[in-house]
Protein backbone atom coordinates (compact mmCIF):
# COMPACT_ATOMS: atom_id res chain seq x y z
CA UNK A 1 0.00 0.00 0.00
CA UNK A 2 1.40 3.52 -0.78
CA UNK A 3 0.58 6.38 1.26
CA UNK A 4 1.55 10.02 -0.05
CA UNK A 5 2.93 11.43 3.33
CA UNK A 6 2.38 14.73 1.64
CA UNK A 7 -1.73 14.10 2.29
CA UNK A 8 -0.57 14.11 6.16
CA UNK A 9 0.86 16.45 8.73
CA UNK A 10 3.75 16.20 10.17
CA UNK A 11 2.17 14.36 13.73
CA UNK A 12 0.55 11.70 12.20
CA UNK A 13 1.70 7.45 13.16
CA UNK A 14 1.55 4.76 10.73
CA UNK A 15 3.59 1.37 12.03
CA UNK A 16 3.01 -1.99 9.46
CA UNK A 17 3.58 -5.15 11.75
CA UNK A 18 5.05 -8.28 10.54
CA UNK A 19 2.63 -10.97 10.59
CA UNK A 20 2.51 -13.82 12.60
CA UNK A 21 4.36 -16.45 11.03
CA UNK A 22 1.71 -19.24 12.60
CA UNK A 23 -1.53 -19.35 14.60
CA UNK A 24 -3.14 -17.06 11.90
CA UNK A 25 -6.61 -19.12 11.68
CA UNK A 26 -7.01 -18.67 15.24
CA UNK A 27 -5.66 -15.48 16.26
CA UNK A 28 -6.23 -12.39 15.21
CA UNK A 29 -3.84 -10.03 14.50
CA UNK A 30 -3.09 -6.42 13.52
CA UNK A 31 -1.68 -5.47 10.18
CA UNK A 32 -1.11 -1.91 10.37
CA UNK A 33 -1.91 0.86 13.09
CA UNK A 34 -1.66 4.60 13.10
CA UNK A 35 -3.12 8.33 13.78
CA UNK A 36 -3.57 10.57 10.63
CA UNK A 37 -3.94 14.27 10.68
CA UNK A 38 -5.05 14.94 7.42
CA UNK A 39 -4.67 17.44 4.84
CA UNK A 40 -7.70 19.00 2.90
CA UNK A 41 -6.21 16.71 -0.04
CA UNK A 42 -6.26 13.21 1.75
CA UNK A 43 -7.30 10.11 -0.50
CA UNK A 44 -7.02 7.07 -0.56
CA UNK A 45 -8.23 4.31 -3.39
CA UNK A 46 -7.80 1.05 -3.13
CA UNK A 47 -8.35 -1.98 -5.26
CA UNK A 48 -7.49 -3.87 -2.33
CA UNK A 49 -5.47 -4.59 1.20
CA UNK A 50 -6.30 -8.46 2.26
CA UNK A 51 -7.12 -6.78 5.47
CA UNK A 52 -10.75 -5.54 7.57
CA UNK A 53 -10.43 -1.18 8.26
CA UNK A 54 -11.38 -0.08 11.71
CA UNK A 55 -11.00 3.35 11.57
CA UNK A 56 -11.86 5.87 14.76
CA UNK A 57 -12.91 9.50 13.34
CA UNK A 58 -11.85 12.17 15.72
CA UNK A 59 -12.39 14.94 13.65
CA UNK A 60 -14.06 16.43 10.05
CA UNK A 61 -15.33 13.65 8.24
CA UNK A 62 -14.48 11.57 5.29
CA UNK A 63 -16.51 10.61 2.40
CA UNK A 64 -16.20 6.75 1.39
CA UNK A 65 -17.62 4.43 -1.04
CA UNK A 66 -17.34 0.49 -1.27
CA UNK A 67 -19.22 -2.04 -3.79
CA UNK A 68 -22.31 -1.90 -1.46
CA UNK A 69 -22.61 1.42 0.47
CA UNK A 70 -20.90 5.07 0.01
CA UNK A 71 -21.55 7.76 2.69
CA UNK A 72 -19.62 10.46 4.72
CA UNK A 73 -18.01 9.07 8.39
CA UNK A 74 -18.26 12.21 10.74
CA UNK A 75 -16.60 12.78 14.05
CA UNK A 76 -17.30 10.54 17.06
CA UNK A 77 -18.31 7.82 14.34
CA UNK A 78 -16.22 3.90 13.59
CA UNK A 79 -16.16 3.14 9.78
CA UNK A 80 -15.91 -0.55 9.50
CA UNK A 81 -14.76 -1.49 5.94
CA UNK A 82 -13.68 -4.66 3.94
CA UNK A 83 -10.19 -4.49 2.30
CA UNK A 84 -10.45 -6.87 -0.21
CA UNK A 85 -12.83 -5.27 -2.24
CA UNK A 86 -12.38 -2.29 -3.79
CA UNK A 87 -13.28 0.84 -1.93
CA UNK A 88 -12.18 4.13 -1.13
CA UNK A 89 -12.30 7.36 1.07
CA UNK A 90 -11.44 10.91 1.04
CA UNK A 91 -11.39 13.97 3.14
CA UNK A 92 -14.02 16.33 3.53
CA UNK A 93 -11.47 19.34 4.66
CA UNK A 94 -9.34 19.10 7.56
CA UNK A 95 -9.94 15.55 9.72
CA UNK A 96 -8.33 13.04 11.63
CA UNK A 97 -8.83 9.28 12.89
CA UNK A 98 -7.02 6.64 14.27
CA UNK A 99 -6.84 2.84 12.78
CA UNK A 100 -6.04 -0.36 12.52
CA UNK A 101 -5.83 -2.67 10.15
CA UNK A 102 -6.60 -6.12 10.79
CA UNK A 103 -6.95 -10.00 9.92
CA UNK A 104 -7.16 -13.60 11.54
CA UNK A 105 -9.30 -15.91 13.47
CA UNK A 106 -13.21 -15.05 12.54
CA UNK A 107 -12.55 -11.54 11.20
CA UNK A 108 -14.97 -12.02 8.26
CA UNK A 109 -17.31 -13.28 9.76
CA UNK A 110 -17.51 -10.24 12.54
CA UNK A 111 -17.37 -8.18 9.98
CA UNK A 112 -20.07 -9.71 8.45
CA UNK A 113 -22.29 -9.64 11.91
CA UNK A 114 -21.37 -5.71 12.40
CA UNK A 115 -21.77 -5.16 8.75
CA UNK A 116 -25.51 -6.96 8.79
CA UNK A 117 -26.48 -5.13 12.09
CA UNK A 118 -25.26 -1.31 11.57
CA UNK A 119 -23.59 -1.14 7.85
CA UNK A 120 -20.61 0.33 7.57
CA UNK A 121 -20.45 3.18 9.93
CA UNK A 122 -21.61 2.90 13.97
CA UNK A 123 -22.43 5.07 16.14
CA UNK A 124 -21.17 3.47 19.59
CA UNK A 125 -21.56 5.38 23.65
CA UNK A 126 -17.94 5.47 23.90
CA UNK A 127 -16.36 6.45 20.89
CA UNK A 128 -13.12 7.46 22.82
CA UNK A 129 -12.46 4.00 24.45
CA UNK A 130 -11.87 2.46 20.83
CA UNK A 131 -9.61 5.23 19.72
CA UNK A 132 -7.83 4.68 23.62
CA UNK A 133 -7.68 0.95 22.60
CA UNK A 134 -6.57 1.78 19.12
CA UNK A 135 -3.95 3.57 20.98
CA UNK A 136 -2.71 1.16 22.86
CA UNK A 137 -1.43 -0.74 20.10
CA UNK A 138 -0.05 1.47 18.43
CA UNK A 139 1.90 2.53 21.43
CA UNK A 140 3.09 -0.92 21.96
CA UNK A 141 5.00 0.01 17.92
CA UNK A 142 5.91 3.13 18.47
CA UNK A 143 8.39 1.78 21.78
CA UNK A 144 9.18 -1.29 20.08
CA UNK A 145 7.50 -3.44 22.98
CA UNK A 146 7.46 -7.11 22.36
CA UNK A 147 3.81 -7.97 23.05
CA UNK A 148 2.89 -12.08 22.73
CA UNK A 149 0.36 -12.67 19.81
CA UNK A 150 -1.84 -13.91 21.73
CA UNK A 151 -2.70 -10.63 24.15
CA UNK A 152 -2.61 -8.59 20.76
CA UNK A 153 -5.09 -11.04 19.23
CA UNK A 154 -7.39 -10.26 22.45
CA UNK A 155 -7.02 -6.31 22.36
CA UNK A 156 -8.40 -6.85 18.64
CA UNK A 157 -11.51 -9.25 20.21
CA UNK A 158 -12.08 -6.89 22.59
CA UNK A 159 -12.24 -3.83 20.33
CA UNK A 160 -14.43 -5.85 17.62
CA UNK A 161 -17.11 -6.92 20.68
CA UNK A 162 -17.05 -3.16 21.74
CA UNK A 163 -18.50 -2.85 18.08
CA UNK A 164 -20.78 -5.24 17.77
CA UNK A 165 -22.36 -4.47 21.68
CA UNK A 166 -22.49 -0.92 20.00
CA UNK A 167 -25.79 0.55 21.75
CA UNK A 168 -25.83 3.97 19.76
CA UNK A 169 -27.65 3.94 15.85
CA UNK A 170 -26.03 2.90 12.95
CA UNK A 171 -24.66 5.77 10.69
CA UNK A 172 -25.07 6.43 6.65
CA UNK A 173 -24.00 3.16 6.23
CA UNK A 174 -26.21 2.34 3.25
CA UNK A 175 -27.31 4.30 -0.03
CA UNK A 176 -30.17 7.55 0.46
CA UNK A 177 -30.06 7.62 4.37
CA UNK A 178 -29.65 11.57 4.52
CA UNK A 179 -29.84 14.35 2.33
CA UNK A 180 -26.13 14.45 1.93
CA UNK A 181 -25.55 10.90 1.28
CA UNK A 182 -28.21 10.85 -1.16
CA UNK A 183 -26.77 13.42 -3.03
CA UNK A 184 -23.26 11.95 -3.07
CA UNK A 185 -24.61 8.69 -4.02
CA UNK A 186 -26.51 10.89 -7.43
CA UNK A 187 -23.70 12.60 -7.84
CA UNK A 188 -21.23 9.66 -8.26
CA UNK A 189 -23.34 8.03 -10.54
CA UNK A 190 -23.58 10.70 -12.65
CA UNK A 191 -20.16 12.58 -13.13
CA UNK A 192 -20.71 12.24 -16.71
CA UNK A 193 -23.61 14.46 -16.85
CA UNK A 194 -23.85 17.98 -16.15
CA UNK A 195 -24.36 18.21 -12.61
CA UNK A 196 -25.94 21.56 -11.04
CA UNK A 197 -27.06 22.38 -7.35
CA UNK A 198 -30.98 22.35 -9.10
CA UNK A 199 -30.44 19.13 -10.76
CA UNK A 200 -28.92 17.60 -7.59
CA UNK A 201 -31.74 18.76 -5.25
CA UNK A 202 -34.50 17.93 -7.79
CA UNK A 203 -33.02 14.07 -8.12
CA UNK A 204 -33.22 13.79 -4.61
CA UNK A 205 -36.07 15.64 -3.68
CA UNK A 206 -35.46 19.10 -2.02
CA UNK A 207 -35.59 22.62 -2.73
CA UNK A 208 -32.11 23.94 -3.96
CA UNK A 209 -31.42 26.67 -1.42
CA UNK A 210 -31.96 23.37 1.30
CA UNK A 211 -29.94 20.95 -0.28
CA UNK A 212 -27.23 23.68 -0.93
CA UNK A 213 -27.15 24.49 2.87
CA UNK A 214 -27.04 21.27 4.58
CA UNK A 215 -24.17 20.13 1.71
CA UNK A 216 -22.18 22.75 3.35
CA UNK A 217 -22.59 22.06 6.67
CA UNK A 218 -22.08 18.44 6.63
CA UNK A 219 -18.91 18.64 4.03
CA UNK A 220 -17.66 22.01 4.71
CA UNK A 221 -17.72 22.44 0.87
CA UNK A 222 -20.88 23.78 -1.81
CA UNK A 223 -21.94 21.05 -3.92
CA UNK A 224 -20.08 22.90 -6.48
CA UNK A 225 -16.45 21.66 -4.94
CA UNK A 226 -17.67 18.74 -4.31
CA UNK A 227 -18.46 18.03 -7.93
CA UNK A 228 -15.31 19.27 -9.06
CA UNK A 229 -12.82 16.73 -6.24
CA UNK A 230 -15.54 13.93 -7.40
CA UNK A 231 -14.57 14.41 -10.87
CA UNK A 232 -10.86 14.39 -10.38
CA UNK A 233 -10.65 11.67 -7.85
CA UNK A 234 -12.59 9.16 -10.81
CA UNK A 235 -10.16 11.34 -13.37
CA UNK A 236 -7.11 10.02 -11.10
CA UNK A 237 -8.43 6.52 -10.42
CA UNK A 238 -9.28 5.67 -14.35
CA UNK A 239 -5.50 6.72 -15.01
CA UNK A 240 -3.71 4.73 -12.74
CA UNK A 241 -5.98 1.77 -13.34
CA UNK A 242 -6.56 1.55 -16.69
CA UNK A 243 -5.44 3.05 -20.43
CA UNK A 244 -8.40 4.26 -21.44
CA UNK A 245 -7.21 7.31 -24.09
CA UNK A 246 -7.41 10.54 -22.51
CA UNK A 247 -10.03 11.58 -24.42
CA UNK A 248 -12.54 9.64 -23.35
CA UNK A 249 -12.03 9.83 -19.74
CA UNK A 250 -12.79 13.44 -20.55
CA UNK A 251 -16.55 12.68 -21.08
CA UNK A 252 -16.94 9.75 -18.88
CA UNK A 253 -16.38 12.99 -16.11
CA UNK A 254 -18.31 15.16 -17.10
CA UNK A 255 -15.83 17.14 -19.38
CA UNK A 256 -17.17 18.58 -23.15
CA UNK A 257 -13.70 18.18 -24.48
CA UNK A 258 -10.20 16.64 -23.76
CA UNK A 259 -8.99 20.40 -24.01
CA UNK A 260 -10.94 21.51 -20.81
CA UNK A 261 -10.52 18.49 -18.72
CA UNK A 262 -6.50 18.49 -19.41
CA UNK A 263 -6.90 22.18 -18.00
CA UNK A 264 -8.79 21.65 -14.93
CA UNK A 265 -6.52 18.55 -14.32
CA UNK A 266 -3.43 20.11 -14.24
CA UNK A 267 -5.25 22.87 -12.35
CA UNK A 268 -6.36 20.63 -9.55
CA UNK A 269 -3.41 17.73 -9.18
CA UNK A 270 -0.63 20.10 -10.53
CA UNK A 271 0.63 17.83 -13.43
CA UNK A 272 -1.21 16.95 -16.92
CA UNK A 273 -2.97 13.32 -16.90
CA UNK A 274 -0.10 12.21 -18.93
CA UNK A 275 2.47 13.09 -16.01
CA UNK A 276 -0.07 11.92 -13.71
CA UNK A 277 -0.76 8.44 -15.59
CA UNK A 278 3.44 8.33 -15.72
CA UNK A 279 3.93 8.17 -11.94
CA UNK A 280 1.27 6.53 -10.64
CA UNK A 281 2.60 3.66 -12.95
CA UNK A 282 5.87 3.57 -11.57
CA UNK A 283 4.12 3.39 -7.71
Amino acid sequence: MYIDLNMVEKNSEHYYIPLPEHLRSILYYPVSVGYFNCKPNYRLQRNSFYSYLLLVMLSGSLTYQTRKSIGVARAGQVLLLDCNTPHSYSAQGRCSFTFVHFDGAQSREIFEEIEGQYGNLIQVADVMSLHESIGEIMNLMREEKRVGEAQTSAMLYNILMQLLDASGSSGSGSLGNTVVDRAIAYIQEHLSEKLTVDTIAQNIGYSPSYFARIFVEETGMSPYQFVVKSRMERAQQLLQTTRIPIQDIAFQTGFNSAANFCYAFRRYCGKTPQQYRHTTAAL
